[in-house]
């Protein structure tokens, strides 16, 4: 155990035993000890002004328009290919009724863990897994992000040599094979080496802002390339009956399209790391919480399903699951490079996927092995690239069932399970970082050396508070479960 308590009253450094840097695991500046590999605090943070306050401040509007690109180009990436697939599939009022509920689902679960972070003062996943439920938990929480990270890059690298070369094809018909065989090996290969991994290269997430918004300008081109044609077509499948409001025929194919809404809204494992960044205490906390609503329910909703119904609108049965291989533009020209923007902003969102991965397989690695920061962030960052890519070179038509067994596995352990575990400890009191707390005190009842964690929200007198109590702490974390759970067995489904 290290420690280093500051003087005077100021914030003190302190120094975790699971070989993180110095400033990882302590949330609040107030944070004076580690003991046993948790963290304490001594005492309360100023309360926030709320979001009119908040916004008053210049500083804070900057830190919201740096963070909302960012975390919209997180969240969407490729996923936003195969909606419109998913639409023709489940119909229109079917659609947006299980868009409602994920995107919901991933909002309060991002919330939860946002909670979680400010009551234990552990801002990411790694040490919220450790203050919760020790070092067993913790190494759960950091296989299943890896899981899922690794298999969602090799996944979305094979997606950008599949949208170059439909790009590369249709500006030019002869295309020499080189380029676009095994679909498109060498673009996968030429967009790593000069998009992902110099983009990975960058110390902190909200340096990717620019990069955030260039991307959403071209997935805002996209979106109205399809509302256009679409709607100049007058809506051709609605118009047919083809696009109806259930659709829902086929059991295996509804399960496939709902494991696409499923995995379309996770952001969780970027918003953790990203707290490290954010100003301390509840003021980054809310933030952090007021951009991720932003992007989950605004940014990445209204995408989606602008996406997802005009192009399902316009191509019914006919809605390929990538929506580039569907004719834009007329074809030709004018389409290649809507598909070569396209393979841009796949290859800029990797390094949000890579940065999470980065930091959590960075913990494992003993800090006596790397002490130079650059060049162990270069080690790290390499290996991680060049082995999704190896995967997707060598296997680039297997990349659709990579995704579908991490995302299914991974997206429901960290998007799910994992926050609503942590949820149901602290509520109950029976995380390990509260135990040891409790023991603390009791071995010394006169100093209250350690603050015990106040978790439970503060409740009413009377029985309609009690009832309201437990439907909000209790059967909503659970229904919530029930949904990833439910969305990842559908994707299995499809195996």
């Amino acid at each position: 155990m290290e420690q280093a308590a500051g003087g005077g009253g100021g914030a003190a450094a302190v120094t975790s035993m699971e070989k993180r840097p110095p400033e990882v695991g302590v949330l609040r500046e107030d944070a004076e000890s580690v003991r046993d590999g948790e963290v304490y605090r001594t005492a309360e943070a100023p309360k926030c002004p709320n979001l009119r306050g908040i916004l008053k401040v210049a500083e804070n509007r900057r830190v919201l328009i740096s963070v909302i690109p960012t975390l919209t180009l997180a969240i969407m990436g490729g996923a936003v290919l195969p909606v419109a697939w998913a639409f023709s599939i489940t119909g229109i009022t079917a659609g947006f009724l299980i868009m409602v509920v994920v995107a919901s689902a991933n909002a309060y679960t991002c919330d939860l863990l946002l909670r979680q972070a400010f009551a234990t003062g552990c801002m990411d996943f790694e040490t919220l897994g450790l203050a919760v439920g020790g070092r067993a938990w913790r190494l759960t929480t950091e296989i299943s992000i890896v899981v899922l990270l690794l298999g969602t890059i090799t996944g979305s690298i094979a997606q950008v040599g599949e949208a170059g070369a439909i790009g590369l094809t249709s500006i030019w018909p002869n295309t020499p094979g080189a380029l676009i065989n095994g679909s498109g090996r060498l673009l996968m290969v030429l967009a790593t080496a000069v998009v992902i991994w110099p983009l990975c290269l960058v110390s902190r997430l909200r340096q990717l802002e620019y990069a955030g918004m260039v991307g959403t300008v071209i997935v805002l081109w996209l979106v109205g390339v399809t509302v256009v044609e679409a709607s100049i077509n007058d809506l051709p499948a609605v118009r047919d009956g083809e696009f109806a409001a259930v659709g829902l025929s086929s059991i295996g194919l509804v399960s496939q399209a709902v494991s696409v809404f499923g995995f379309a809204f996770y952001i969780q494992p970027v918003i953790m790391p990203l707290l490290e960044e954010m100003p301390a205490g509840q003021l980054g906390v809310k933030l952090t919480s007021y951009s991720t609503r932003v992007v989950v329910l605004v940014n990445s909703f209204v995408i989606y399903g602008l996406t997802g119904f005009f192009g399902a609108a316009m191509y019914g049965t006919s809605t390929e699951s990538n929506i580039l291989v569907n004719q834009w533009l007329g074809g030709g020209v004018a389409q290649g490079i809507l598909n070569l923007s396209m393979t841009f902003y796949l290859a800029m969102a990797l390094p949000m996927l890579e940065f999470p991965t980065r930091h959590t397989i960075d913990g494992w690695i003993p800090e006596r092995w790397a002490t130079n920061k650059r060049l162990r962030h270069l080690v790290v960052m390499t290996t991680i690239v060049v082995f999704c890519l190896v995967i997707a070179v060598a296997w680039p038509a297997s990349s659709g069932y990579i995704l579908v067994v991490t995302g299914a596995t991974g997206v429901c352990m960290v998007s799910y399970i994992i926050p609503v575990v942590n949820h149901l400890l602290l509520y109950y009191s029976r995380s390990k970082i509260q135990k040891l707390r409790k023991m603390e005190n009791e071995r010394d009842p006169e100093s209250k050396q350690f603050q015990l964690i106040v978790y439970r929200k503060e409740r009413k007198p009377g029985t309609i508070w009690y009832i309201v109590e437990v439907l909000r702490e209790i059967f909503l974390p659970v229904l919530v479960l029930a949904v990833g759970i439910f969305c990842s067995v559908a994707s299995l489904t499809t195996l």
